[in-house]
């Protein structure tokens, strides 16, 4: 037996359909085949530099980015910290992993001014680590005070890190058999 609050025209709905609601102003706005018809479209993508990169590891050293980067002068690293993440240990090397809400990791932040410091520092990291977008808070009282950025983040399996299984096999595979 239905609720009470059910009558007839609920269980049997009348044949005509509902009245149309007003269209919202975004569609009034919009052409109808504004996200299909790109062709001719102005729209400039922001720049994808300068932006800033958190480290955590070896590359929070200022001496060890400016070798590894080739800059002229030792870099300039801001004291950061980033929300969310959490460090494992990769064998001797620290490695950022998904952490639980509100967990923190301090390091440091640098301005990778272009793509070619970026593939620098990814090739340092080996593929053994993955460039992830992450939210940068600088501690240093300087502005800016956040901004989005980017890490290294372990690819492997961070499940076996936590549980501190480490393959030296593997290791050295994803390592190409170098050290930074």
């Amino acid at each position: 037996m239905p609720p009470q609050s059910w009558n007839e025209e609920t269980l049997n709905p009348p044949s005509t359909p509902p009245r149309k609601e007003e269209p919202s102003p975004y569609q009034v706005m919009a052409p109808p085949d504004y996200l299909t018809n790109l062709e001719g479209a102005t729209h400039e993508l922001p720049p994808e530099y300068p932006v800033y990169y958190f480290f955590y590891g070896t590359l929070a050293v200022a001496a060890n980015l400016k070798r590894i980067i080739d800059l002229q002068e030792e870099p300039r690293l801001r004291k950061a910290k980033i929300i969310g993440y959490a460090l494992a240990k990769w064998g001797d090397y620290p490695a950022l992993i998904n952490g639980e809400p509100g967990q923190e990791v301090s390091g440091y932040a640098y301005l990778v001014q272009c793509e070619e410091e970026a593939q620098k520092l990814a090739y340092y990291e080996t593929n053994a680590y993955r460039v992830a977008d992450c939210w940068v808070f600088c501690t240093d009282g300087e502005e800016p005070s956040e901004a989005l950025g980017k890490t290294f983040m372990y690819a492997g399996d961070a499940k076996a890190l936590l549980e501190q299984r480490f393959d030296r096999k593997l290791w050295t595979l994803q390592m190409g058999g170098k050290l930074g």
